[in-house]
């Protein structure tokens, strides 16, 4: 099997098990009465992963471009984790 099969399968596999994190925090922020914590942490981890999609959607060759547009997608409902707790 190719390496960069295996690599896109890794990251594929992170990114839902990021995905599933992010849940859990807003689940747990939704609980909280002040859930600033949260929020700031899935605001970080939504900038961090947006800088990092850019970089792969820019800097990186076929097929790592694509993996690019799942980060930004992940970093987006991020932020938007954060943003409903904070209009919460």
């Amino acid at each position: 099997m190719d390496s960069r099969i295996l690599i896109l399968i890794a990251l594929c596999i992170a990114l839902a098990v990021h995905y599933i994190g992010q849940k859990q925090l807003l689940i747990k922020g939704l609980e909280l009465s002040d859930p600033s914590i949260q929020i700031k942490r899935l605001m970080i981890n939504g900038s961090t992963l947006l800088v990092f999609s850019g970089i792969a959607i820019f800097g990186a060759q076929h097929p790592f471009n694509f993996f690019g547009i799942l980060i930004f997608i992940e970093g987006a409902v991020c932020l938007a984790f954060a943003r409903k707790l904070k209009s919460k």
